[in-house]
């Protein structure tokens, strides 16, 4: 009896606390959506565990120098997408695309993806400076265009980085 109770406090002891948080991403110099050369930089974050399934949390961020955006993508059930949102003023949305403004090719969940290369499409642009806070800059990122963005993943543990999370590219 003694024999099994210490083995049940280890195997709840690996359980809760045999996982490690990792951060994804990575980083493109290109042109952002005011026609500027910026750095952007993608990430998430995933939580692997011993003995149990892993997990990612909340979504893919895409972050642009200088830009206060943080554009989330985020899962449905057509794939990895970054939404069209109608209240962002100044945002040209293609017709005939649905609600895409954005998507992470060849991959349908957040949990599939891994370190290499990640293919992004942007579709939205902007075509208006009327911001009512800032200016076209602050909200800029990566620019619409017709050929795919590809990122070159890296994986890290998380305590690698303050908070947990790259840098917003300055």
């Amino acid at each position: 009896m003694r024999y099994k109770k210490i083995y049940l406090l280890f195997l709840i002891s690996v359980v809760f606390t045999g996982c490690t948080r990792y951060t994804y991403y990575g980083a493109i110099r290109a042109e952002d959506s005011v026609g500027e050369m910026k750095q952007h930089l993608i990430y998430w974050t995933r939580t692997e565990r011993l003995l149990w399934f892993d997990e990612c949390s909340g979504t893919i961020r895409l972050l642009t120098e200088g830009s206060l955006e943080t554009i989330p993508f985020d899962e449905t059930e057509k794939g990895i997408i970054f939404r069209y949102i109608p209240t962002h003023k100044g945002v040209t949305h293609p017709v005939g695309i649905g609600e895409a403004c954005g998507e992470i090719l060849d991959v349908k969940e957040i949990k599939e993806l891994t370190e290499g290369a990640l293919r992004l499409k942007i579709y939205c642009t902007y075509d208006s400076t009327d911001f009512t806070v800032g200016t076209l800059s602050d909200h800029a990122y990566l620019k619409a265009k017709d050929t795919i963005y590809v990122f070159d993943i890296i994986r890290k543990k998380s305590s690698e980085f303050e908070d947990g999370v790259p840098k917003r590219p300055e």
